[in-house]
């Protein structure tokens, strides 16, 4: 398995900032947290709101600022903000999201500001993209503390969707876990909202256990996974294999329209994985889930750069046919399935 992406010197992982809220709230001040992991910066959030404010005193000494709804930032209002001593409160909290600061050129006045908050206020920028580069970033650094709020890696995560069904007195096969997370593209929020609904459903049958039948029937379908397994299959020149989990996928009602489009993408996918070279590289270049890069990389391995190309150019020739009726779209599914699985090139540098 890879390892981590590994993170710039002084920033944290977010279990180390989740513990450091939980156990050293009273040194933070400034805090960026940055990832595209909405839960766990959303989790992050509300564990300072249960230390920063006093019972019933949001209103009182919490304000966002959140320039997706239309807010305006400006360093002027924060400076407002911070100046204002919390009323019932430990602490005020002041939360700013996506203000794109840490990317931003910052002025020294920007700089003092940033330096200088108060020990009664807690400030927390949050954003999707940080560039460790930046001047102003090292100044969050330097006086603050950062995180990269990420999801669970890939041998951690079975195990917490395990405690979250543990909580409610269910047991989850590794199996069954397993394939949610496939389901769900281990993006966190959608496993919690997929948990909360399996548990509802075994709870009202009075089931305990969780089996990958019940995920199957709960969940959504696992197109992502089948790719994966259609793509393995190919990698290793099993055009059976492949050919049959497409039969299962046809058979199972998923529009065809929808797996053309999947195996298109996901071969776009494994054309820039092999172009990276490695997990953290495609997801500084694609922002995309660690852990299908690390699965992506893997299994760009089993092809060349130049089989890979020409097999993106052949599935959209096939899709150009379908499209003015001059091929039958399973067959032509069938064909790219059967190309990509030869592997091999012809002379005049088409699959043979």
């Amino acid at each position: 398995m890879a390892k981590a992406k590994a993170l710039p010197k002084g920033v944290l992982n977010s279990r180390q900032m989740l513990s450091k809220i939980s156990k050293e709230s009273d040194s933070l001040g400034l805090v960026l947290l940055y990832g595209s992991e909405s839960y766990m910066i959303d989790g992050a959030v509300s564990m300072l709101k249960k230390v920063c404010l006093g019972e019933g005193a949001e209103d009182m000494d919490f304000a966002s600022i959140d320039t997706r709804t239309g807010d305006k930032f400006d360093m002027a209002k924060l400076e407002e903000l911070i100046s204002m001593p919390p009323w019932m409160s430990p602490k005020r909290l002041i939360v700013v999201k996506q203000s794109g600061l840490p990317n931003k050129e910052l002025s020294d006045k920007d700089l003092e500001i940033l330096k200088n908050i108060p020990s009664s206020t807690v400030v927390v920028f949050f954003e999707e993209t940080a560039d460790c580069r930046k001047k102003s970033f090292k100044a969050f650094l330097q006086y603050g503390t950062v995180a990269s709020m990420s999801g669970f890696e890939e041998d951690e995560l079975t195990g917490w969707i395990s405690n979250r069904f543990g909580k409610q007195n269910l047991r989850i096969s590794f199996e069954a876990a397993n394939s949610m997370a496939s389901r769900c593209n281990n993006n966190m929020m959608e496993l919690v909202n997929e948990i909360n609904k399996v548990s509802l459903y075994c709870q009202n049958k009075g089931y305990t256990e969780i089996t990958p039948d019940i995920v199957e029937l709960c969940c959504p379908a696992d197109l992502s996974g089948k790719i994966f397994d259609i793509m393995d299959a190919c990698g290793s020149g099993n055009a059976q294999i492949a050919l049959g989990t497409l039969d299962k996928l046809i058979q199972n009602k998923e529009p065809l329209v929808r797996i053309r489009a999947s195996i298109v993408n996901h071969i776009k996918a494994l054309i820039m994985a092999k172009e990276a070279g490695n997990p953290s590289v495609l997801v500084d270049r694609t922002a995309m889930n660690e852990f299908r890069a690390k699965k992506l990389c893997q299994q760009a391995r089993n092809f060349d750069m130049k089989d890979l190309i020409k097999l993106y150019l052949a599935a959209s020739d096939s899709d150009s046919e379908f499209k003015h009726g001059l091929i039958d779209e399973r067959y032509s599914l069938e064909i790219i399935l059967v190309k990509a699985s030869a592997k091999t090139a012809a002379p005049n540098g088409k699959f043979s």
